[in-house]
């Protein structure tokens, strides 16, 4: 790695990786959840069995709870401190692609770095508290390391830290998010074989990084011993956790998650998202594809070297073709999955970018920074629920308009220029995001309107940030929804005194817990379309509305 190469991707990661984990709230569904869980940890002190509002909640593998839990440790309960895992996500996906795009033959592959750092996917899920930001840099890590296990093999050097290196990837991933990353990297991998199978040198070094025993030693050692000890603990885990939320989840509309109700149209979902995702490289990324499959169609001339570059090149489009088509099939479909395929995609499209096409290339990305600029200037004011957002909306729109015009003309751009100006962009696109969305996804900032050591209940839905907030447990009040599981784990006592099912139950739950403890306020959560809205005029008057924004109001009983 050069001077250079070091440069750009620690700034990378520091302005877009890094200060943007500061820059916002914890918003409404997922970030709540995933920062309450390692907060539980902390104060039960129970590291094996994840909880959520104190109930048993087995949806996902603790790794990245783990993590969030020792930074709310180190630093205190603060939104940044959870989502601090993300820094270490978007590092692995940067240098992923770095080092992916050197080994395709790019020359200046700080450019992969960059293009992973920026592409719109990729930089929104590294700064959103979900799981797919660390999984899927989990999940490259062992791709990227597999290659070079191989390539250590092919070319006779040692090939045993590039090997464990990737089982171990492998198994933080299935302890991040399951089974799916030693599926995808697995079979993306095999695959690979015929590309191997003219070379008995190389087709061997394939096989012995697949199938090394050490590997698969070393990823049983970090995968099983949590789901072995957390199944002993909580029987019924495994059957939740393997059936349910993996093959139910795939070949089934169980969690009401497809892309389209058009079967056709569903098939597409991550195509398009993909598309987009990668945005302001798509074309580079259209043409590095193209090319990459233009080379392993060619027949020239061929060196010791060759095959090792023809795989290495398959093996990067199947670590973008995998993930796609088998998300595709996927009954369960949610834009963050396709995340694993934009680092290999990104390092093709930096490989095979030709280096007389440099100022074409910009050109192009230009066009796809006016796109984005006209989105969010013309397309995106019509669906504002507010018109307080629409300066910074506007500012944003003709901020990607100006860079695409000066990318289109480009006097006095340069490369640096425009990797300042682009990440500027897009801290300019997480402000007024927060701007735009944050009043209403920020549930916290309501919940630190009433004052402390009150009983809190959500109403109409578990609000997730709630108990973060406030450090209380909730009364769940028509909203049990993924607490499900450990709400039915709960003694019957213990069912009827934290989980109500209707919402007309706000007003008697709340009359319970005045009673139960006179002394401390009761304050809820209330969802208005689903809850608010269907309780009586006497049941509302019981309560005084403190504050509330699009979703929600913050009320007390009298």
């Amino acid at each position: 790695m050069t001077k250079r190469d070091r440069a750009v991707l620690l700034w990378t990661w520091l302005f877009l990786g890094l200060v943007p984990l500061f820059m916002r709230g914890l918003w409404e569904p997922d970030e709540g959840r995933y920062a309450e869980i390692p907060r539980e940890m902390l104060a039960a002190a129970d590291w094996l069995t994840p909880r959520l509002n104190h109930v048993l909640y087995f949806e996902k593998p603790p790794f990245q709870y783990w993590l969030s839990a020792i930074s709310l440790k180190l630093f205190g309960l603060h939104p940044f401190a959870a989502r601090l895992p993300l820094a270490l996500a978007t590092l692995i996906t940067l240098g992923c692609a770095w080092k992916l795009a050197t080994r395709l033959g790019a020359r200046q592959g700080f450019w992969a770095a960059f293009m992973a750092g920026t592409a719109l996917l990729a930089y929104v899920c590294g700064q959103i508290l979900t799981l797919d930001a660390l999984f899927s840099a989990f999940q490259v890590l062992a791709l990227v390391a597999g290659i070079e296990a191989v390539a250590a093999r092919y070319e006779g050097r040692r090939a045993w830290t590039w090997t464990l290196l990737a089982f171990g990837a492998l198994a933080l991933a299935m302890l991040t998010k399951g089974l799916a990353a030693p599926v995808l990297v697995g079979v993306g991998l095999l695959a690979t074989l015929p590309f191997a199978w003219s070379s008995p040198q190389l087709r061997k070094a394939v096989l012995r990084t697949l199938f090394d025993p050490l590997g698969w030693l070393v990823f049983a050692a970090v995968a099983a011993p949590w789901f072995i000890l957390v199944d002993r603990a909580n029987p019924g885990h495994a059957w939740f956790f393997f059936v349910h939320e993996h093959f139910a989840r795939y070949t089934s509309h169980v969690h009401n998650r497809q892309g389209s109700k058009n079967p056709f149209l569903d098939k597409f979902y991550f195509t398009a998202f993909l598309a987009v995702g990668v945005l302001p490289w798509l074309s580079a990324s259209v043409t590095g594809i193209r090319r990459a499959f233009g080379f392993l169609r060619a027949r020239g001339p061929v060196s010791e070297r060759a095959p090792l570059h023809r795989w290495t090149v398959a093996a990067a489009l199947l670590g973008v073709a995998v993930p796609l088509v088998f998300y595709s099939l996927s009954g369960s479909k949610l834009p963050p999955y396709i995340l694993p395929s934009v680092p290999p995609l990104l390092a093709l499209a930096c490989a095979f970018e030709k280096d007389e096409e440099a100022w074409a290339s910009l050109a192009r990305s230009g066009r796809e920074l006016l796109f984005l600029g006209v989105l969010f200037a013309v397309g995106v004011p019509f669906v504002l629920k507010s018109r307080e957002p629409l300066p910074w909306v506007l500012a944003l729109g003709a901020a990607y308009i100006g860079l695409g015009l000066w990318a289109l003309r480009p006097r006095g751009l340069t490369g640096p220029r425009f990797m300042a100006a682009l990440g500027a962009l897009l801290l300019l696109l997480t402000f007024t995001a927060e701007k735009v969305a944050g009043r209403s996804k920020d549930v916290g900032a309501l919940a630190k309107l009433a004052p402390k050591g009150v009983q809190w209940i959500s109403c109409g839905g578990y609000h997730q940030a709630l108990p973060f907030v406030t450090g209380e447990r909730v009364v769940v009040v028509a909203g049990t929804g993924e607490l499900e599981y450990g709400r039915d784990h709960l003694s019957p006592a213990e069912r009827d005194r934290w989980f109500q099912e209707e919402p007309k139950d706000l007003l008697p739950t709340a009359l319970r817990l005045r009673r139960e403890d006179p002394s401390r306020p009761v304050w809820a959560l209330v969802d208005i379309k689903w809850a608010w809205r269907h309780l009586s005029a006497e049941d509302r008057s019981a309560f005084d509305v403190v504050a509330g924004n699009e979703g929600c109001l913050l009320v007390k009983l009298r």
